[in-house]
């Protein structure tokens, strides 16, 4: 029996294959001679007359406390200081980099917003919950809460040494913030916050 063969069909084929090699080549071409060519642009914090300013021009006649490596990203915004020598740096919309810019070291990168409690724990946002992390980026509360802290006059207050109070539908407690675990169930309404407050300071 004789086969046939189909030689537009082959020629077809092989021209594709030949287009997508091209194609590939082009781009890696791209990635070596140009992309991963320009060098990795930086973000400098330095002291400007007592307060921290940024720049991405190398800078020599000012005290430069640390460089973010932006590397071929455009390089975040610069927001505030938010405790000590943490930055809050904003990457993209509900992206933040919690960074110690005297240290030039990241803590965390995962959430939405963070909020001291102390020098080792720290409230984070994510998904609209709350949680909390340490200085190691350990989560010890998974976000999952609606609120945690109770504030006056923008200030953190109803927190001790090892609780805080925290929000979890309608109802308000106190829980752990070091590992979690729940320390005066979820019974409390909006105006019964006084007393949570006066639990949580004699505990």
């Amino acid at each position: 029996m004789k086969v046939r063969i189909n030689v537009p069909k082959i020629m077809w084929v092989s021209s594709i294959f030949l287009v997508l090699i091209v194609i590939l080549v082009m781009v890696m071409d791209y990635k070596i001679n140009y992309q991963y060519s320009k060098p990795s642009e930086k973000m400098y914090f330095y002291n400007c007359d007592g307060s921290l300013c940024t720049t991405t021009s190398k800078i020599d006649n000012k005290e430069v406390y640390s460089s973010y490596d932006c590397w071929y990203s455009s390089c975040p915004n610069y927001k505030k200081i938010i405790y000590d020598d943490y930055a809050l740096l904003e990457e993209s919309k509900n992206s933040y980099v919690l960074y110690n810019y005297k240290t030039g070291t990241i803590v965390s990168s995962d959430y939405a917003g963070y909020e001291f409690i102390n020098n080792e724990y720290i409230i984070v946002q994510k998904d609209k919950k709350y949680g909390v992390i340490n200085m190691e980026d350990e989560v010890t509360v998974s976000p999952s809460y609606d609120k945690i802290g109770y504030y006056e006059n923008k200030v953190l207050v109803g927190y001790n040494a090892s609780s805080i109070i925290a929000k979890k539908g309608d109802k308000y407690g106190i829980i752990s913030y070091k590992d979690g675990k729940v320390v005066e169930k979820f019974s409390y309404d909006e105006d019964e916050i006084m007393k949570l407050l006066d639990i949580i300071s004699v505990s």
